[in-house]
């Protein structure tokens, strides 16, 4: 069994992606990874040829300003790094994304177990979104719980909606295995002298109308921030890739004791979505992207496999 990573990133230095981290995170359950570097206004392209890693594979991209709008780019970039991959399965993170080093076991035995499995088309992952700081993440409103990361090297299934997860390209949803594993998204846990940045950039891909961007570029920074009524204190280890970022905590949203105070309304829905997802394995009304046909065992009792040896 071969398993690709591919994933794209520009301007990665300027916006404090940990793009680094990203690609080095799996880096050792994949046997290629893709990584295509948009042209950038910073040393992005040098700092992922500095990979000492031949497992590491580099397309160069020109800037497609004829795309931007509709997060046509995003989905356009996906696809030049996927259609690349030469794995069995091809296993996707964005740039700020990163898997924890405790679920990589986990995860190629679940590759494993299903890859002659025809019904399956890929696998979804569960999502953490740190917020403002390392120490706080959200959950809510929009925000993605779980989602297509790893899909067959199809040429037909191609990324969708912004490559926020991916379909066939006749607009089918895909046939999933859930898996207990987290993707930890940094998307919005970086220094407050950037985010205003990463957010007017990011927002320029999806968006074509200038009076947007200046709307975006003229609030002042905690008045994008939000979330502040979803946000939960994280007591867990982040991955180990992080350990250097981590260090340096100076810059970053305070963890002030109101930020942790839900509301009442939104900890009735919580109550009452988690006892959904307890009884019947997912949150009643919650849109996904594709369809559920499985569920790989618990992540708790693959460490208990682990530890007998078994």
């Amino acid at each position: 069994m071969k398993i690709s990573g591919f994933t794209f990133v520009r301007n990665g230095v300027k916006l404090d992606y940990p793009f680094i981290e990203s690609i080095r995170s799996i880096m050792p359950i994949v046997n290629e990874f893709i990584v295509v570097v948009v042209e950038s206004e910073d040393d992005t392209l040098e700092r992922v040829k500095s990979i000492k890693s031949k497992k590491i594979k580099v397309i160069e991209e020109k800037w497609r300003e004829d795309l931007r709008g509709g997060g046509r780019l995003l989905e356009y970039y996906t696809d030049v790094a996927k259609n690349a991959c030469s794995g069995d399965w091809c296993f996707y993170l964005q740039a700020d994304e990163v898997v924890h080093e405790k679920y990589l076991d986990y995860i190629k035995c679940a590759l494993f177990m299903y890859k002659d499995d025809g019904k399956v088309d890929g696998f979804a992952l569960k999502f953490k979104h740190f917020y403002g700081s390392y120490d706080l993440y959200h959950e809510g409103e929009g925000w993605v719980r779980n989602e297509v990361r790893i899909v067959r090297n199809d040429p037909k299934i191609k990324s969708f909606r912004a490559a926020s997860g991916f379909r066939w390209e006749d607009g089918r949803k895909l046939n999933v295995i859930m898996l207990d594993a987290y993707v930890y998204h940094y998307g919005w846990a970086r220094k407050k002298s950037v985010m205003k940045k990463k957010i007017l950039e990011h927002s320029s891909w999806h968006h074509k109308d200038e009076k947007v961007l200046k709307d975006i570029e003229e609030k002042e920074l905690k008045k994008l921030y939000k979330h502040a009524h979803s946000l939960h204190l994280f007591t867990e280890t982040h991955p180990m890739v992080m350990e250097e970022r981590l260090k340096d905590r100076e810059d970053y949203l305070n963890v002030e004791p109101k930020l942790l105070k839900i509301k009442t309304k939104y900890k009735v829905r919580d109550f009452f979505a988690n006892i959904s997802e307890f009884l019947f394995g997912r949150r009643i009304g919650e849109y996904e992207n594709f369809k559920r046909i499985g569920y790989y065992m618990p992540y708790s009792k693959f460490t208990e496999c682990k530890k007998e040896g078994l």
